[in-house]
């Protein structure tokens, strides 16, 4: 597609970093808007910019990691690519791990329930994740297996991560297209009184789901293979049991 949005000279600006960017501005005036109709403030707005900070830079920090440990032969020819985060290489599920870490660490000095600021955040998680996924499509990483199928999509443009000139499952937009629908129920569930943990359950598990199957469809190098699944596969297994801990041990 169009990985990269302007080039003034030496001076580049990246679709994919720019999505990037829009996801977390998205997030965080979503979860600035809940604060301020909320009757109840988990947080306060001030708290609420310093620790999104925070997770903004784990977040990243985890997806970057995991990317580089997926793909470790690529990086140790060239350990400097490593820093190029702004052209693509984010694994999602990496992100996630260090976000759930960091907030297990705030909620202990804070005093402050973990699964209470984790349905807060279920919401602007999926938002988020669904705009950054557009960024990936016009980046071309993350991209699909070959198709006939109507809607699939031919990257032409050579700076492309993506294989050029075949017809492909549009991945991307297959993840985006989802997450932005468990944003909107998890928006309007959230507003219902609900048992505590049930909005990050259900997000975890809808995303799991979503996630192992979409592996199927990928063709982008996915690491080393584990009984015939990929990593992220994996993860996605043992998130899915997380969520039916959390919805089992509050029956």
């Amino acid at each position: 597609m169009h990985p990269i949005l302007f080039r003034f000279g030496s001076f580049t600006i990246y679709t994919y970093g720019l999505f990037m960017a829009a996801a977390f501005v998205a997030a965080i005036f979503y979860l600035s808007y809940l604060i301020k109709k909320s009757k109840e403030k988990i947080i306060s707005q001030n708290d609420l910019y310093s620790l999104f900070i925070y997770m903004m830079i784990f977040g990243i920090m985890g997806a970057r990691l995991l990317f580089v440990l997926i793909n470790l032969n690529e990086f140790i020819l060239y350990p400097l690519d490593i820093l190029k985060v702004w052209q693509g290489g984010l694994v999602y599920y990496g992100g996630f791990i260090a976000i759930i870490i960091y907030l297990y660490i705030y909620a202990k000095r804070k005093n402050v329930i973990l699964l209470n600021l984790s349905d807060f955040f279920a919401p602007a998680l999926a938002l988020g994740h669904a705009i950054g996924r557009i960024g990936c499509f016009f980046a071309g990483c993350c991209y699909g297996k070959e198709s006939n199928l109507p809607w699939a999509v031919v990257f032409t443009n050579e700076y492309s991560l993506a294989v050029i000139g075949k017809s492909l499952h549009p991945t991307q937009l297959y993840e985006a297209f989802i997450n932005f629908l468990l944003f909107v129920f998890l928006h309007f569930y959230s507003k219902k009184e609900h048992k505590l943990g049930m909005s990050f359950a259900i997000y975890i598990m809808s995303y799991a789901v979503l996630r192992f199957a979409i592996e199927f469809f990928r063709d982008d190098y996915r690491g080393m293979q584990y009984f015939g699944f990929s990593i992220s596969q994996i993860i996605s297994v043992f998130l899915f049991m997380i969520g039916i801990f959390v919805i089992c041990r509050k029956k």
